[in-house]
């Protein structure tokens, strides 16, 4: 491999690694959402049935 090749293989392997450790770091300092937006609750006194889409075809 030329000098240039084996440079550009450093270098995207160092993007690459280091933007999984980056993530690995951030998610593990902060792994849970303190809050969630309002309007995403299931609507008091109805029932939610996860049940399939129903498809006519």
């Amino acid at each position: 491999m030329t000098p240039v090749a084996i440079l550009f293989l450093v270098l995207a392997a160092a993007i690459v690694w280091g933007g999984l450790v980056a993530s690995a770091l951030f998610l593990g300092r902060r792994s849970e959402i303190a809050e969630y937006p309002p309007g995403g609750d299931d609507p008091a006194g109805e029932e939610v049935y996860d049940l399939p889409p129903i498809r006519d075809t």
